[in-house]
């Protein structure tokens, strides 16, 4: 099975990845998907950077969360009856 997912921009596909498939019987199914517009590997890398320089300047400690939770979860049943 292969699976592809793109944004459709035009009536003619041009699809490289089936390229291994030319010459068979295959069936195609075109399923338009829900949600935003979303594009893996596309990320606003800016605002990533600017959030995580907005976590330093407050001064988060997310080792010191990780290490919080995964106490609690150690100690989770402690105090139960």
């Amino acid at each position: 099975m292969v699976r592809i997912r793109r944004k459709l921009d035009s009536d003619t596909l041009h699809l490289p990845e089936l390229g291994h498939l030319i010459g068979k019987t295959v069936e195609i199914i075109i399923k338009e998907e829900p949600g935003p517009d979303i594009t893996p590997g596309t990320g606003d890398w800016a605002a990533a950077q600017r959030a995580a320089q907005s976590l330093r300047e407050t001064g988060y400690d997310f080792d010191a969360w990780r290490e919080q939770r995964a106490y609690d979860l150690a100690h989770a049943q402690d105090h139960q009856p």
